[in-house]
């Protein structure tokens, strides 16, 4: 893994995910950080699919998406005094929305490594 691309990439990832959840006012969870988890799920099913050299690969998952995307704060919102139905919300809306955005998103990648690989012919 280089270090360089992965810190970048973090830097990017934890920037974009501050502008999209920006007002969130403190303990719990807020729906925000579902729409950016299956985004990030989306994004990473995209990019697993395409040929990139392994500091893109770094860049772009490792750093930018891994960051984008939380877990901790599902976590968090169990623990944080939450109400129990909403962390439980929180959680299987990430889950089940993220499991379905990245199917959604290998599809699309395959479907652009395919008009590639078409292009190349």
């Amino acid at each position: 893994m280089r270090l360089v691309p992965v810190a970048l990439g973090g830097a990017a990832g934890t920037l974009l995910r501050l502008l999209l959840t920006q007002g969130h006012a403190g303990p719990g969870w807020d729906v925000r950080m579902v729409v950016v988890n299956v985004l990030g799920a989306f994004l990473l099913g995209v990019v697993s699919q395409l040929r990139l050299r392994p500091g893109q690969r770094d860049f772009l998952m490792t750093g930018g998406l891994g960051t984008l995307t939380s877990f901790s704060i599902l976590a968090v919102a169990f623990v944080d005094g939450t109400r129990a139905s909403t962390a439980w919300l929180g959680l299987l809306a990430s889950v089940v929305l993220g499991l379905g955005a990245a199917l959604a998103g290998i599809l699309l990648g395959r479907l652009l490594t395919a008009d590639e690989l078409g292009a190349g012919a």
